[in-house]
């Protein structure tokens, strides 16, 4: 698949050290709007959306700024939200800028934890972009639908 000119100019920002240090590609060649098409096709086959999954993100990581640094319980949940100072922009200038936050969720009835960012949150929710294979901030979109507890529609 040709990816569509405007959204390539996007790639050059989601490299190593553009915004930040890792990139969100990883090792991943695809072309932007081809990693997104899988992971959406991904989804829908499995009864999901991006808009979604991304809403139970940031429920979790609101709750866990009510902490303040410290781990609060959330029900199903234990969620640590750490904030670093400043913001960061989106890769798709599309001026959404988030704050620098890390969220780290850990299922009780499991042991299993995830973290993710602010600006991940973002990217899932409003690009359906879960970043490239091999991206330090990738979530795996089956995977984390699952961790959510989240039923297909």
């Amino acid at each position: 698949m040709k990816e569509n000119p405007k959204k390539e100019q996007f790639r050059d920002t989601m490299e190593e050290g553009e915004l930040v240090k890792d990139g969100f590609l990883g090792e991943d060649e695809r072309p932007v709007d081809e990693i997104i098409a899988a992971d959406q096709a991904l989804l829908a086959g499995a009864g999901f959306t991006a808009e979604r999954i991304g809403a139970a993100m940031r429920t979790l990581t609101r709750q866990g700024m009510a902490g303040m640094g410290e781990e609060v319980d959330a029900g199903e949940y234990l969620v640590k939200a750490e904030e670093y100072m400043g913001l960061i922009g989106c890769p798709f200038k599309d001026n959404h800028r988030a704050a620098k936050r890390n969220t780290t969720a850990t299922r009780k009835s499991t042991g299993r934890a995830m973290m993710w960012t602010d600006l991940g949150i973002h990217l899932i929710q409003k690009h359906g972009f879960f970043q490239g294979k091999g991206s330090p901030y990738r979530l795996e979109p089956l995977e984390l639908a699952a961790f959510l507890g989240l039923e297909a529609e």
